[in-house]
């Protein structure tokens, strides 16, 4: 049985995916630099924060140096990304190409072998194959139009996060 934290953090996460998905379907201006700046700050946020919480933990925890290696190594990473956001967003966008297709993998996988009920089936395989043809556009052709690839990145958030809120209090996924 999930306990209650379980379940609204799978919430939690499909709500950020969707409010990231319309954000990247409303505004596909927004070119993935910019995202790949948001993203170092975001991860420049969680290091600092694993940074004070090794210092909380020294006492009371034996692996706190752990939690400072990792908020060193995010601060690190956030500092490389906000100096080249530019080859960042070119990583980025092939990061989430890989991502869609391994995704879309899993739920066609979890399609097969799960008996759920109809609706919740039919709609795993609708968004395993978008997430393969997603996956498949952008590793092809990467570069071709960031501001298509943004929407699609959008459609794809958005509909992972409402399967993700639909399911949050399920143990189907």
């Amino acid at each position: 049985m999930k306990s209650f934290f379980q379940r609204n953090l799978k919430s939690l996460y499909g709500v950020l995916a969707i409010l990231f998905g319309l954000v990247a379907l409303l505004f596909p201006g927004i070119t993935l630099v910019a995202l790949g700046v948001y993203f170092a700050i975001t991860i420049l946020a969680g290091g600092t924060m694993q940074i004070v919480s090794s210092f909380k933990a020294k006492g009371r925890n034996p692996h706190w140096y752990l939690l400072l290696v990792e908020g060193l190594l995010g601060i690190l990473i956030a500092i490389i990304i906000l100096s080249r956001p530019e080859l960042v967003a070119t990583v980025f966008i092939t990061i989430i190409g890989l991502w869609a297709l391994f995704l879309g993998l899993v739920f066609l996988y979890t399609y097969f072998k799960r008996q759920l009920p109809t609706f919740s089936n039919s709609f795993l395989l609708i968004i395993s194959i978008l997430s393969l043809i997603m996956g498949l556009i952008i590793i092809v052709n990467p570069f071709e139009s960031t501001r298509v690839i943004t929407v699609m990145i959008g459609i794809y958030a958005v509909i992972y996060g409402i399967f993700s809120l639909m399911n949050s209090s399920r143990n189907y996924v």
